[in-house]
């Protein structure tokens, strides 16, 4: 019997997807190159492939995504971020959902 490729195959596989979501990073963060339509559509596939492939987004498009609507939130006009008592609130004003992290 023939050896099996399973392993070969999920590096290949996490590498790939890794690739992928470094290039739709780069999408999320050129907003004068790419509209925002474009822009939301690659922070929703980021989404789907981070959970998909079990590979976390290292870039730093990862706090410009609300994970509850899938979309890109534009500082000032899609999202509030404030500064309380040793964490920063970030609030998706499209579904009002709102992250905290520690400072």
């Amino acid at each position: 019997m023939p050896a099996r490729k399973r392993s070969k195959d999920s590096k290949r596989r996490k590498n790939r997807s890794s690739e992928a979501i470094n290039k739709l990073s780069e999408l999320v963060l050129s907003p004068d190159k790419n509209s925002h339509r474009i822009r939301d559509v690659a922070a929703r596939d980021i989404l789907r492939l981070s959970k998909r492939h079990g590979q976390s987004n290292e870039s730093i498009s990862r706090i410009l995504i609300c994970r509850s609507c899938e979309s890109v939130m534009r500082f000032g006009r899609d999202s509030r971020i404030r500064i309380r008592k040793q964490s920063v609130i970030t609030t998706c004003l499209r579904c009002e959902n709102k992250t905290r992290k520690p400072l």
